[in-house]
């Protein structure tokens, strides 16, 4: 008997179509997890502008918050979001100086202004803010505004 070692060609291109599948399966899944951390990026960006907004009302100390946002101090939104990084009272919606009295005026910065990407999503694009309809928008991983994408943050 004459027994030869090794694999035919059959065999061989079976192996290879097998691994390219699950080459492509891994490739696919992969990519979906880049997305998925893009868009838990973009949340998180939009939750710290939204906290910086509203304040943390879980932060309580001595029957007083301890990190109050803009809304509590000013009575209402800013008007844009680069008046949460401002370290002094402008000419904008809340033009005085904090008031320990009343509890009312500028006391800020709301947000650090230590990362430029603060107020761009992880795609890179500025965030739609609306301060009469309370929303942050994101245009999601399509950069194409009112699609099924969109993540929007309302406060």
């Amino acid at each position: 008997m004459n027994y030869r070692q090794g694999f035919t060609l059959i065999e061989l291109l079976m192996a290879i179509l097998l691994v390219s599948v699950l080459a492509t399966i891994a490739v696919a899944v992969f990519v979906d997890f880049g997305r998925d951390a893009r868009i838990a990026i973009t949340k998180d960006r939009m939750n710290l502008i939204k906290l910086a907004i509203l304040g943390d009302s879980r932060l309580v100390a001595g029957g007083k918050y301890t990190k109050p946002g803009f809304l509590s101090h000013c009575g209402v939104p800013p008007l844009t979001l680069s008046e949460l990084t401002t370290a002094m009272p402008g000419s904008g919606i809340c033009a005085s100086a904090y008031n320990p009295l009343t509890q009312q005026g500028w006391k800020a910065p709301y947000l650090s202004t230590s990362d430029s990407e603060t107020f761009k999503d992880a795609w890179g694009e500025s965030f739609d803010y609306n301060s009469v309809g309370r929303t942050i928008t994101s245009h999601g991983p399509d950069q194409s505004p009112g699609t099924s994408d969109d993540i929007v943050i309302s406060f």
